[in-house]
Order: C-alpha cells, then structure tokens, then sequence
C-alpha cells in the first residue's frame, strides 16, 4: 500500500493552519521534509509550558491512520491545535501496522527514532526492553481522567512508559434478525453453546460463525481469554501455555471440521465482511467496522447485537480483547518536554474526542465517549459496557515483537491439519523462551 508522503507542518507564531500536503517519495512510507532545526527545547523549565521557548522539528511515526485523508484531517484538526501557536514544527512519518515495528527497531538502531511514537497497545515492554521510550513525567496524566483499565499495562516497574490513546474492544456481534428467523431468541452462553449454535445455523454457502474476519491471531488471543487465560502473565512470562492456548486452537480447529469456519473464506482487503454481506450470523468485531455496518442498513438493534465471547467453562469469565494506540516520546527526542507536553495535549478533550471519531474507536478518556461523535459507534459502546471482561490484550511481554510474526503461521499449520495444537503451542512458547533468553 503506497502511503502519501506530507509536507512538513511547518506553523511560525503566527500561523494558523497546517501547511500544503504532497507527494514526494518512497512507496510505503510518508515523511515530511525536514528544516533547519533551531534552539533545543531544553532551555524549556517543564514539559506543561515547553513550546513556549525555543523552537526545532519533531518527528512522529504512526501507523493509526491509514489513509491521506484520514492524515490531512489529523495534520489540520489535531497538530495544528498544538503547533499554531508555537515555533517548533511536527515532521510525520505514516507507514502499515505490519512494518511499523521495523520502523521502529530500524529507527531506533540508526539513532533517530522519532519523537513521539504510536505503537500498538500491548508493546510497551518489547520497546523498553529495547530502551527506546522514556518514561512520562509522574504528573502528565494529574488533571486528565484517562480509564485506569487501560492505563494498568502501560505502566512498568512503577513507570508509565505510554498513555492509551485510541483503544478498541472486540466483541461477538450477532445478525438479530437471523437468528429470530431460525427461532433463537438469546446469543451462547458458553462457547459449546457458541458452537452448537453455529452448526444448527449453518447452510450451503452460509456459517453460523465466522471467527476469521477480525484476523487469526486475534480472535485465538480472544478465546485464550474464554478459556481463562493471557497471553502473558502480569510480570511478562509466558501465560498461554497453560492449556488455554491449546484449547483455544482446538475450538478453532472444531469450527473447520464442523463446516462453520472456513480459512479460504476470509474476505480480501477492502471487501465486506461475512455478516455485512449475509454470509454469517455472528462474527467477533471491533469499533472500526460499524461504518460498514451501518451503511448497509445493519446498524439498528433490529439487525445487529452484541455479546462478549462466552467462556469456555469451568470457572473462566467472558472475554473481550482489547487493543489499541498509545502514544510514547522517544529516549532519544532531542525535544522530550515539547513531545510530553503534545501527549497531554493529545488527551485533552477536543483533540482526543476529533482523533476517536475520526477512526472510529474509543477514546482513552472513555467518558467522552458519551459527547463525542464516536457516540453512535454500537459496537464501541457494547466494548464499553463490558470492559471488565477485557483481560486479554495483543503483547504484554518483552517477547512480544518476536512473536507476533510467527503467531499466525503456527496456528495456520495446525488448522489446515499440518500439526497439531500441542506442536504449535510449543513452538510459539519456544519462541518466547529463546526471546526472553537473548536478554
């Protein structure tokens, strides 16, 4: 996917908007050209006032926005907001959420890791690790209300090393009107019932349950958590190879040798998914598809509901994953007290409630839900509502970054009947051990 290189946002005093936007460069990347840095932004005294003296460019490396569009509407309704009325500058480098992490590894071995990072939820200890982000000043969050739940993992050893931005809650979402058709009147209340449910919907050309269109790897960390279990442990170990991530696997194998899931299935790029074109009756989802949704007249409660996946027995609890965008300074900003003070900036109420509406997802200050315009998002609001049941997340390991490629490929093998869930299990706990063990 080509991305649109940007312009510089280059704003003097007296500016009042984000500079032209063009093209000019690479094929999967966009940065905008540099200018002649000035006085460092550390004769600042605090980060709550440090745009104020001094000037310079700070660079900002994301993968939240994935269109020029989308980056133009950023770049005006958001940077401008912050560098308007400052001398310094913001260069922005947008590239695919599957090459952000060499992005940043790249980056951060060639010393010119930008200044504000947005990794993905769930990556913070894999990048400390590597010390490439400097802890937040103890006071940034003091007058910002930001939801404590998704705050938890983004502090370390007593640090917070990022703060939640945009954060999103996958949920099962269930076509109402079919299954009244088929005379079910409630969703499953555990995952046998899922199951079972599934296969008595199932017809020629038609599943009860499409667990693939969120991607693999989610929806098995999301049954991970349907089970009873984590990916990691609170310390970072290895959490999944409590029989949980077998069982999680099976139960995805089950649905193949059933007939209600189907790998060859999964929609390319750029298509609906199975429940927006009728093909399925429930499907895990997340914020991002109600657009699609509702576009096609499936918005209301006459069509779509909403549930969290059901446990898998025993004494486990629901399960919804969560994911999303935080926002971190690079250990290696020359301009850390600017770059703090745009974090706060980023979570004050109007720029956090544009950028959540702008994606669609929920705002880290999960209270402004409610007022925004990310409001009408049913599925970000059934996240919400069953937030509590959000224990399973993509990372929490200083693994992570060296698993989450091979995740996939080993669950494939085991569902195209390759391998069993054991052998992928145990490969994916080894490759966790050999990360951890590399120090």
């Amino acid at each position: 996917m080509r991305l649109q290189r940007r312009n510089l946002l280059r704003i003097g005093a007296v500016a009042a908007a984000a500079s032209g936007l063009s093209a000019c460069g690479s094929d999967d990347e966009t940065r905008q050209p540099a200018t002649a840095d000035s006085a460092s932004a550390s004769a600042s005294p605090t980060w709550r006032d440090a745009k104020s003296t001094g000037s310079g460019r700070l660079s900002l490396l994301s993968a939240m926005l994935g269109t020029s569009e989308l980056q133009d509407r950023y770049a005006n309704n958001v940077l401008t907001g912050f560098f308007g009325s400052s001398s310094y500058q913001m260069a922005t480098t947008y590239t695919t959420s599957d090459k952000l992490p060499d992005k940043i590894l790249t980056a951060l071995t060639g010393g010119d890791l930008a200044d504000v990072v947005m990794p993905e939820y769930g990556w913070l200890h894999s990048l400390r690790r590597r010390n490439a982000l400097e802890p937040a000043p103890a006071d940034l969050l003091d007058d910002l209300d930001v939801d404590e739940r998704f705050l938890s993992s983004c502090r370390i050893a007593d640090e917070l090393y990022g703060v939640p931005y945009t954060m999103d809650l996958q949920v099962i979402g269930y076509r109402v009107d079919l299954l009244t058709r088929a005379g079910i009147t409630e969703p499953p209340g555990t995952l046998d019932e899922l199951r079972e449910m599934a296969k008595e919907l199932n017809t020629d050309g038609f599943s009860g349950f499409d667990p693939f269109s969120p991607g693999l790897t989610r929806t098995w960390a999301n049954l991970v958590g349907a089970y009873g279990g984590t990916l990691f442990t609170e310390d970072g170990d290895l959490g999944f190879n409590d029989g949980t991530g077998i069982a999680a696997l099976d139960f995805l194998a089950g649905l193949i040798n059933d007939g209600t899931a189907d790998l060859s299935t999964i929609p390319g790029t750029g298509e609906p998914r199975l429940i927006t074109q009728g093909k399925t009756a429930m499907a895990p989802m997340g914020a991002g598809i109600w657009d699609e949704l509702d576009e096609a007249g499936l918005g209301d409660e006459a069509h779509i509901a909403f549930f969290p996946m059901p446990p898998g027995g025993g004494d486990a609890d629901p399960s919804v994953l969560r994911t999303g965008t935080v926002l971190s300074v690079s250990r290696q900003s020359r301009y850390q007290d600017v770059a703090f003070q745009f974090l706060h900036y980023a979570l004050e109420d109007q720029p956090l409630s544009t950028t959540a509406a702008m994606l669609p997802a929920i705002p880290s200050r999960t209270n402004l839900l409610v007022t925004s315009e990310a409001a009408s998002n049913r599925i970000a609001n059934a996240g919400l509502a069953n937030i509590d049941h959000a224990g399973v997340m993509l990372g929490g390991s200083d693994a992570w970054l060296d698993l989450r490629p091979v995740i996939e490929g080993q669950l494939r093998l085991t569902l195209e009947g390759k391998q069993s869930a054991d052998a992928a299990i145990g490969n994916l706990g080894r490759v966790v051990t050999d990360s951890k063990n590399a120090g």
